[in-house]
């Protein structure tokens, strides 16, 4: 009897042990899609183009993103027509990071291999980027205009660059 109680205490004391540490993990960041956005838009300052929010209809239509995927979205683009830039934060519904992921991946391929822009565009186009971390999923198709008479490398590395900007301020949110 005396060893089962024994037994019983070194049990018990053992799952607090695991419950505390289990508390002790550390729970992923909640953020809406607009803070987000809002930090994307920091790490350009006046650099950022986009000024006109892209309705759900459109995401729909261009993005072939299924609405009913998505629990919290914010979007922008330009509103001249000549600037190809999109910045797209969903905030998928538990789960479905994946398949907003996938949708977006989609719709790049598509931009890049089947897109009718100007020409000067084409390198910001192929520099653009998803990404993701759980349930968060972000198009990122956005830079400072560049110099259209530099060398088509030195557009590519530039508009490279330019990309990069937002994927490291989305992916700070999460560190």
């Amino acid at each position: 009897m005396k060893q089962a109680k024994r037994a019983l205490c070194l049990a018990l004391a053992v799952l607090a042990a695991l419950a505390m540490l289990a508390g002790c993990g550390k729970k992923a960041p909640e953020y809406t899609a607009q803070q987000i956005l809002d930090a994307v838009k920091a790490a350009y300052g006046e650099s950022y183009l986009p000024n006109t929010p892209i309705e759900r209809e459109m995401l729909e239509f261009e993005f072939g993103l299924d609405m009913a995927l998505v629990e919290d979205m914010a979007a922008e683009m330009p509103m001249i027509g000549f600037h190809p830039d999109r910045v797209i934060i969903v905030k998928a519904k538990s789960g479905e990071g994946a398949a907003v992921e996938s949708a977006f991946k989609t719709a790049r391929e598509n931009m890049i291999n089947n897109g009718i822009f100007y020409p000067a565009n084409l390198p910001k186009i192929n520099a653009s980027q998803v990404v993701r971390n759980g349930d968060y999923v972000a198009f990122l198709l956005v830079g400072a205009a560049d110099d259209v008479s530099a060398t088509e490398e030195e557009m590519a590395q530039f508009a490279l660059n330019e990309v990069q900007k937002a994927v490291e301020a989305f992916n700070a949110l999460f560190k």
